[in-house]
């Protein structure tokens, strides 16, 4: 991050770059795509940009683990990435005023996403997607944050397809912040995933790239 001195280096380890980043932060280059769509590779930790790393994770679990915690350039809250999850990076024109109002315009793409894949999501807290589960429950299936300059918004989010709870129990305490849905839930409780009701990750992979290119191609800076 640009001008930015990490306060805990001791905790939090600078992210590798490249156009194939673990975050999806290389959409911020505007030489490379703007989008990425991705399944992570390994297991990361990673913290919103003002947020403490030892408030937020478990470190002394995390560090005997050799799991890396590292600091988005976005704000947001702390989340593990990990392979079953779907990261979906974007790059936007900023031509809007406001916040929501971009993940309202992200929203527009990813849920009908969800549904081509077989499943209705809904709006939730600040940018959150969430199903209905057959309990009646709302429950988060995905997260996001985002970055805005003057000239563009990048949009971070993750979506949970195989059962990510257990490295939540793990390796996240609970959160310093939370929207009003979720209500003093713990990870089990307030989170399901989208293999449970049938999604894979390539087809979600394949549906989230469809509907970006149609939805947000002319909203994307390119």
């Amino acid at each position: 991050m640009s001008g930015f001195t990490e306060p805990t280096p001791d905790l939090v380890q600078i992210q590798p770059g490249g156009p194939q980043d673990p975050l999806g932060e290389s959409v911020l280059d505007p030489t490379q795509p703007w989008y990425r769509i991705f399944e992570p590779r390994d297991v990361r930790l990673v913290i919103g940009r003002h947020q403490q790393a030892a408030r937020e994770c478990r470190v002394a679990e995390a560090q005997a683990d050799g799991i890396p915690v590292h600091r988005r350039v976005a704000g947001g809250g702390a989340v593990v990435l990990a392979p079953g999850m779907v990261v979906v990076a974007i790059r936007l024109a900023a031509t809007r005023v406001g916040t929501s109002c971009y993940f309202d315009l992200v929203n527009q793409a990813l849920v009908p996403a969800v549904a081509a894949c077989g499943v209705t999501a809904a709006c939730r807290g600040y940018g959150d997607l969430t199903v209905v589960g057959g309990d009646g429950v709302t429950r988060k299936v995905l997260g996001a944050s985002l970055r805005q300059t003057s000239r563009m918004v990048v949009y971070l989010g993750v979506f949970l397809v195989e059962d990510a709870v257990p490295l939540m129990e793990r390796y996240l305490h609970a959160p310093s912040r939370e929207p009003d849905y979720r209500a003093g839930r713990g990870h089990r409780a307030f989170c399901t995933h989208l293999g449970a009701l049938g999604v894979s990750t390539p087809a979600l992979i394949r549906a989230i790239e469809d509907s970006c290119e149609r939805v947000l191609g002319r909203e994307a800076l390119q």
